[in-house]
Parts: C-alpha cells; structure tokens; sequence
C-alpha cells in the first residue's frame, strides 16, 4: 500500500456545541486530490493534530476507531497530538496501539505524554515531559468534576541533532463571556510556561533555538474574541498580574506562524471543523503555530477524504467516510491537520550549545 507522505445564534447553543470540541456547504471530488499530500524529503518532521471527539478512537466501542487506525496508517505521522481523550492508563493504551498500527525499528514503542484531553504520541525518545493544568472547568454531566483544560509539553530527540519542543492544547470552546476569559486565561499561562521555561528559573532546559510547535483545538470561534488566540501568536498576555510580562516565543523576536492548511493541500477550503447539523459555519477552530526562525513548512494540508478521487482513496487504503463522525454525511466534528517540518541549520548549531538542566516533569 502507497501510504499517505508523511500525508448570530443563541449563546446557550453555542456553547452547547463548543463545549465538546454552519452554513451548509457541499464538498465536491477534487481531481488528483492526494498530489499535495506526499512527504517529498524523508528527513522532514511530519506533525498531525486532531480533536477525536471523547475518544472515539479507541477500541472496541470507540465509533471511530478503524478509520482512525486507516488515517494513521496513511499519514504516517512522526508525532501526533490529540484533544479529547480522557481514560485511566491512557498512555500505555495508546502506545500499543500506534505500536500495531505502525510498528517500529527495533521492536522500539511510541513514546504517549497525556496531561488532562491533551495526548502527544511521538516515534521519537521524549528527553522530558511537561503541561500544565490551565484552567478548571468541571464536566459533572461527564462524571468529570476536577477536569481542567490545560497543555500536554514534550521535549523530542529528533535524528540528528536537533530537539523539537511540541505543545499540544485544547481551549475552552463557546461564545460567551466565561469562555472566552477561560480561553484567555488559557493562551496566557501556555506564554507564561514557555517563558519560564526560557527564563533565569530554567535557563538551559531547552538549547538556543530549538525549534517551538504550539498545536491542537484552539478554539478560534468565529464571531467570538480572537485575542487568546493572538495572544498564543504574539505572546502579548492579557493578565500580567497574574502571569507575567509579555513574551515573544519565536528566538528572533517576532510571531509565531501560523500553518493555516487547506483542505487536501488544494488550497479551497481551510476550515478543520463542521457540522452540517448545527446552524454555525465550518471554521478553522484548530490551529498548528510555530517559530518560523528555525523551521519551515514543505507541506501542509486537512485531510478531508470526502473530497479525495475514489481512485486515491484505494491506492492510500482509506475510505470516503473516514473522516466523518460515526458515518454521519453531514457531521465531520474535527477534521486531521497534517504539517511536514524542515529543521533548520540554526536549530541543529542551538543543539550543541545545551547547558544543562531539564525543566520539572508535569504532575497533576
């Protein structure tokens, strides 16, 4: 098998509707859909980001769970984040999964760091781990009391000579006031950690320029507040009494770069979620950013296999459904964001300068 490179409503509905993570559009069959979607260099980094929906990934029950084990397969991706998974033992789980998904060199396992939703699942050795739980919000219709949304951080050995610092979050979703100062107070403490991490408490737990992916369900609602996710972008904190002064995370003083990937790499459609059931828009709620000084992108797209030719679908083992929720034509939930990363020289020079210390390890 050829595989995939490495490929203004009510406020209570909206609420309702976010809180888990339309116009109506038509997806037509987009001619040699999966030319975009091949890895040309093998050295890249290739990083997948997708909100499953309550872990409807896993097995047996999990609605979902073979056309995300085909996905997988297809994309064969380098690290995984994932929003929406909450179950004990979740860690090693996953990793025998992904182990039988795509097996490894070496009899070697994949690497799984959770930290509340929030899972990263890395083919590369983890130097450390990190997160932090961000803001409360408990989920009692879930059994959920003590749920907070937070950020799950690792420190990846890539070949090489390189490291590569990934952060994988899920923001509070919803229109309201609450939410959107929850999404706020969100995006500020995942500056302030990085700033931290960087500053005189832990200098030298991450080499200079070490390449920065911030990644996962942002929560980008349209016609709601854009600054927490500005915020993320540019580092500016809205509540420095609380968090700190302001940062700027890239190494060369500017913003963050955000992705933005179309649909199949056609370059038409940009939205990662919808439901054609809801009456709210398609948008671009998740989002993948990262410092542009010591990386760039060779490719990147949303997988949507309702738009890819049937022809493709057979050679890349998918099937037209796999992206939709429970088979439902009119609801896709999430949608997978598949970004392939070149190191840059300047990284790979930062690496041999580490000095020392690792940063604590998360603890709940």
């Amino acid at each position: 098998m050829t595989t995939v490179g490495r490929i203004q409503p009510p406020l209570l509905l909206v609420a309702l509707l976010f809180l888990l993570s339309g116009c109506v559009t038509t997806d037509a069959i987009e001619p040699a859909a999966s030319a975009g979607l091949h890895q040309s260099v093998s050295s890249d980094v290739r990083v997948m980001s997708w909100n499953v929906k309550m872990g409807s990934i896993l097995p047996p029950n999990g609605v979902r769970h073979e056309s995300f084990a085909r996905i997988v397969r297809a994309i064969d991706p380098d690290v995984i984040a994932l929003q929406e998974v909450m179950w004990p033992d979740l860690a090693p789980k996953l990793s025998r999964l992904m182990d039988s998904y795509i097996p490894l060199d070496g009899g070697q396992s994949w690497h799984v760091h959770t930290v509340s939703d929030n899972v990263l699942i890395s083919r590369y050795p983890m130097r450390w781990q990190g997160g932090e739980l961000a803001t409360p919000y408990p989920l009692h219709e879930l059994g959920l009391p003590n749920f907070h949304h937070g950020f799950a951080a690792a420190l990846l050995e890539l070949p090489g000579s390189a490291d590569l610092l990934v952060v994988g979050m899920h923001n509070k979703s919803g229109a309201g006031h609450k939410d959107i100062r929850l999404r706020q107070d969100h995006a500020d403490a995942v500056v302030r950690w990085i700033r931290e991490l960087r500053g005189s408490e832990q200098k030298n737990s991450i080499a200079v320029a070490t390449p920065i992916v911030v990644l996962g369900d942002m929560n980008a609602v349209p016609n709601a507040s854009m600054a927490p996710f500005e915020t993320l972008i540019s580092g500016d904190i809205a509540d420095e009494e609380t968090f700190g002064p302001d940062f700027v995370i890239d190494w060369d003083g500017t913003d963050l770069t955000d992705v933005r990937p179309s649909h199949n790499a056609m370059g038409r459609e940009y939205y990662t979620w919808r439901n054609d059931n809801m009456p709210f828009a398609p948008s671009a709620l998740d989002r993948i950013l990262y410092t542009d000084s010591v990386m760039s992108v060779r490719n990147r797209f949303v997988l949507n296999t309702m738009t890819l030719p049937p022809a493709d679908l057979a050679d890349l083992g998918l099937q037209q459904s796999d992206v939709l929720y429970d088979g439902d034509p009119n609801y896709y939930d999430h949608l997978p964001l598949v970004v392939d990363f070149e190191i840059s020289s300047a990284s790979l020079s930062g690496h041999e300068e580490r000095r020392g210390a690792k940063p604590q390890a998360f603890t709940e």
